[in-house]
């Protein structure tokens, strides 16, 4: 193996995780109901090796909800801090778009993954995000990302701070 080789393999590597923030005419958020966890999230997933948080989020979203992205825009990354048995991360957030009620009837849910989706108010949301049996950034990285849309301006984030 090569010094560049063994310097490579020796550094650390950090999970990363794409999601898509959808919105509807009254301003509401597109939640999803993970089968595998307790709490909502926004549509998403983990990003494979090799490939990149802006393909991922493509294809999650075709994954889970039988749509497809062209060219999201870039709303936040999200440094999340380790808790539990959860390692730290960096976590991207994409606007999907708006979604008027024709491209909502459009959704269909991957059913191994996914019981069910809803639009919700942001207070709702973030309610609705909580994990209560891990610490996670999720509450406020939604909130952060919306805040980013109407501002049109993309963040960067730690915990779900700016």
């Amino acid at each position: 193996m090569t010094p560049d080789a063994t310097y490579y393999q020796s550094l650390p590597k950090k999970r990363m995780a794409a999601a898509a923030l959808f919105v509807n005419d009254k301003n509401e958020v597109l939640l999803v109901k993970p089968t595998y966890k307790t709490h909502w999230e926004i549509p998403g997933g983990v990003v494979e090796e090799n490939e990149s948080p802006r393909n991922a989020v493509i294809r999650e979203v075709k994954e889970e909800l039988g749509l497809t992205l062209t060219n999201p825009e870039f709303l936040c990354i999200d440094y999340a801090i380790a808790s539990g048995p959860k390692d730290e991360s960096l976590q991207f957030v994409f606007f999907g778009g708006n979604l008027d009620q024709k491209t909502e009837s459009k959704i269909k849910l991957q059913q191994k993954e996914l019981s069910e989706y809803k639009f919700v108010q942001l207070a709702k949301a973030k309610a609705l995000t909580i994990n209560r049996e891990v610490h996670t950034s999720f509450p406020d990285r939604i909130e952060q990302a919306l805040r980013a849309l109407q501002k049109r301006k993309a963040v960067y984030l730690e915990d779900g701070k700016i």
